[in-house]
C-alpha cells in the first residue's frame, strides 16, 4: 500500500513539474522581441527603419525627430516585453 502512494505521489510530482516546465516555456517565447519584418505604428508621418546588429543594438532611421522618438518608444518596449509580461502575470 505504501508503495503505490509513493509511486501516485511521484507521478504527481512529476506531472507538476512537467506543468510548470510548459508554462515557463510558453511564458519565455511569448515575450520575445520582433526582429524582423514590419509593424505598423500609429501617428508616424513617415517611413522609419529599425535594424539590429548582432549583439542586437538597434539603429533607427527617420525623417523626424517625432517620428524617432515614437519608435525609440516602441523598440524599448519591444525589447523589454517579456520583463512587462512578467509583471503582469506577477500581479494578476
Amino acid at each position: 500500500m505504501k508503495r503505490r502512494i509513493l509511486l501516485g505521489v511521484g507521478a504527481l510530482v512529476v506531472l507538476a513539474l512537467l506543468a510548470i516546465a510548459l508554462y515557463l516555456g510558453v511564458l519565455v517565447r511569448s515575450g520575445r522581441p520582433q526582429r524582423a519584418g514590419a509593424a505598423t505604428l500609429p501617428g508616424l508621418q513617415a517611413r522609419v527603419s529599425v535594424r539590429y546588429d548582432r549583439w542586437g543594438t538597434p539603429a533607427l532611421d527617420a525623417e523626424s525627430g517625432t517620428d524617432l522618438a515614437a519608435a525609440l518608444g516602441w523598440v524599448h518596449a519591444n525589447d523589454r516585453m517579456f520583463q512587462m509580461e512578467l509583471g503582469r502575470r506577477a500581479v494578476a
